[in-house]
């Protein structure tokens, strides 16, 4: 597991490290810790490390905790973020950017340790992931709430079951190996790449998914796309 601290105040990060190597320990857990003193040195490392879990501390010299957040979400960057700070006046500004937790300072061992074991046990119950690459660094893609995804000219678009997208630069054909047959994807299409829980309805040369998105199915592919669809239905 990869954990970032980012707090200005060094002696803090310290201490949340210490704590968090004694919790991974009594737990048997892996753990790689990495410290940072300021959001931009933190949103620069994410681009390339693709931290389990950040701890943000909320008020920061330059540029804040709540602010330094925002520019991960913005980057499509769905890190579990616990926010570290010493007044409860940024909670409300905590749920806007999704923040796992809300941890008040000093920090309480049992507390952290606490938290810890509850994200162990979210991560263990965690829908499967597929971790992309983006012209910002990474994003985390979740296979089950994926709608369809299709190919562009040096990336693929991603379009998740809320009605948003996202643009990934990985090559089609390394999706088609992670959204496969087995996990529910078929690729209807040299361009599409199709969940086939949220298929509305189909003909030999179309399929309509539940959110009334309409896409084409190849010639060469309907037929294998008629027994796909029934075989992994009634399976």
């Amino acid at each position: 597991m990869k954990i970032a601290i980012c707090d200005d105040e060094v002696a803090v990060s310290e201490v949340t490290k210490s704590l968090l190597q004694q919790w991974a320990i009594h737990q048997s857990i892996s753990l790689s810790v990495h410290c940072y003193e300021n959001g931009d040195a933190l949103i620069l490392a994410q681009k390339s490390e693709c931290f389990d879990l950040i701890f943000l501390d909320v008020l920061m010299p330059l540029l804040n905790g709540i602010d330094t957040a925002k520019e991960l979400r913005r980057q499509n960057q769905n890190v579990p973020i616990i926010f570290l700070t010493s007044s409860k006046e940024f909670a409300f500004d905590s749920y806007e950017v999704k923040a796992l937790q809300y941890l008040l300072k000093p920090i309480s061992p049992n507390q952290l340790w606490s938290i810890m074991d509850d994200f162990i046990a979210l991560i263990k119950n965690q829908k499967e992931i597929f971790v992309a690459r983006t012209s910002d660094g990474f994003c985390k893609i979740a296979l089950e709430d994926t709608n369809y995804l299709e190919a562009q000219n040096k990336s693929v678009l991603v379009f998740p079951h809320n009605g948003t997208s996202i643009e990934i630069r990985e090559l089609f054909s390394r999706c088609e190996e992670v959204f496969t047959l087995e996990q529910g994807f078929f690729r209807c299409h040299r361009s599409y790449i199709i969940n086939l829980n949220f298929v509305n309805q189909f003909t030999k040369n179309s399929v309509t998914m539940t959110d009334g998105v309409t896409l084409p199915i190849s010639r060469n592919r309907s037929l294998a796309f008629k027994e796909a669809y029934f075989t992994y239905m009634f399976e």
